[in-house]
């Protein structure tokens, strides 16, 4: 294989790593949005919806950042050769 068709795989792998990285991001910002509802008093209404989004958005996080630490990112010099 050409290392032009090397770099042209390794933009188009992540290419495709972010836009799973997007999605997971859209995702935790999105279930972050807005806070939570507190009382009188300042203190969470339903402890077990701000545990579920901070649960979730930390997945979605993790998901990205697994996503991005496995991919093998281009170099300047990969995309001199496309």
């Amino acid at each position: 294989m050409t290392n032009a068709k090397i770099a042209k795989l390794k933009v188009a792998a992540a290419e495709e790593a972010c836009t799973k990285i997007q999605a997971a991001w859209y995702v935790a910002h999105k279930t972050l949005e807005g806070g939570a509802v507190t009382n009188g008093y300042g203190i969470y209404r339903d402890r077990t919806e701000v545990l579920d989004k901070l649960e979730l958005a930390q997945q979605k996080i993790g998901e990205a950042l697994k996503t991005m630490e496995t991919v093998n990112w281009p170099t300047s010099a990969d995309y001199d050769l496309i």
